[in-house]
């Protein structure tokens, strides 16, 4: 299957190319980690740490920071949970991230996405029934995969309905969400149980 972003292919059930660290061999910076991630985020006892988590702590100075980042920049966002649930759906399908777009269309409905929208999400910008300005944020993303840089005739849109804030955030919410697809697909980090990857509606 196609929508000119890219092949789909499922990756659910495949064998992690790094495998999750066992609790058992949790050193100590991963357990310190893992204790600060269950009181940032509300995460399980450690046994029960999800794949992902436990995949990136054994680099776990480097997940540190990129949690941290995370914990100190979701307060300061100033677009609507809508829109950033738009924006990280969009990004987890061109990238085909089945770990990111199961567990956003879960959040994307929490927070005001339709069922409809959410099948609109995945068939793209051109899909009719979206507003010039989802329609523009929705081809910022697609923009922004191909081409690396958005569109004078996608920008000038944007800019109508978007401030200056939201513009440079839209840039900033893409790019980090690629950094997490590329990552988690590349790792082959497995679902978490009741994430139906981008079969998700």
């Amino acid at each position: 299957m196609s929508d000119g972003i890219g092949t789909l292919e499922a990756r659910i059930g495949e064998t992690p190319r790094v495998p999750p660290l066992r609790p058992e061999d949790f050193g100590e910076d991963a357990l310190r980690i893992a204790a600060m991630l269950r009181e940032t985020f509300g995460l399980p006892e450690i046994g029960d740490v999800p794949d992902a988590v436990a995949t990136m702590i054994r680099h776990p100075l480097l997940y540190q920071a990129q949690m941290e980042f995370v914990a100190r920049r979701f307060p300061l966002l100033v677009f609507s949970r809508r829109d950033f649930e738009l924006i990280v759906l969009r990004t987890a399908w061109v990238c085909r991230s089945d770990y990111l777009w199961g567990e956003h269309v879960k959040a994307g409905k929490v927070h005001g996405l339709s069922n409809d929208e959410i099948e609109r999400i995945a068939q793209g910008p051109d899909s009719p029934g979206w507003g010039e300005r989802d329609k523009a944020i929705l081809q910022a993303v697609d923009d922004l995969h191909r081409d690396m840089r958005i569109s004078d005739e996608v920008w000038t849109v944007l800019a109508r309905h978007l401030d200056e804030k939201e513009l440079i955030e839209l840039l900033h919410l893409v790019g980090f969400h690629h950094e997490i697809a590329f990552t988690y697909n590349s790792l082959g980090v497995r679902l978490i149980p009741g994430n139906a990857g981008l079969a998700a509606r």
